[in-house]
């Protein structure tokens, strides 16, 4: 009779999924970025220019901010601009109509986006309200 053990991998499996998801979030972040930059309308180019991406994820267990100062979670990508006058750009003022290049590039970045979760995770459903 042979002896039958039991090897626990799920530690390991856990750490291959959330490698996957940290590779399909940072994928998915450049797309995205890319998406804004490419709507971003050019006056001089600063705005364009500062458009960024930064994630928090996982790196071998241990979580690693990348410069974020709290403004993601475990898991997440911000996409965004440190330049004062974005917000006028993005939604207009009374003066300036709107010139939406970060919600439409987000919007255009989505379609991408289901296929790079797609191609790293399998099949998952990746809603608007949780990208």
């Amino acid at each position: 009779m042979s002896d039958v053990r039991f090897v626990d991998n799920s530690s390991q499996a856990l750490t291959a999924i959330l490698h996957l998801r940290d590779v399909a979030i940072t994928e998915s972040a450049m797309h995205a970025e890319e998406k804004c930059v490419r709507l971003c309308p050019v006056d001089t180019g600063h705005l364009r220019a500062s458009i960024n991406y930064r994630t928090h994820i996982q790196n071998d267990g241990e979580q690693r901010p990348d410069g974020l100062d709290g403004l993601a979670d475990d898991g997440e990508a911000v996409i965004g601009t440190n330049v004062e006058y974005a917000p006028h750009v993005e939604y207009g003022t009374r003066f300036q109509r709107a010139q939406p290049f970060m919600r439409n590039g987000i919007d255009a970045a989505l379609p991408g986006i289901r296929t790079i979760f797609k191609r790293r995770l399998g099949d998952v459903d990746v809603r608007q309200g949780g990208v």
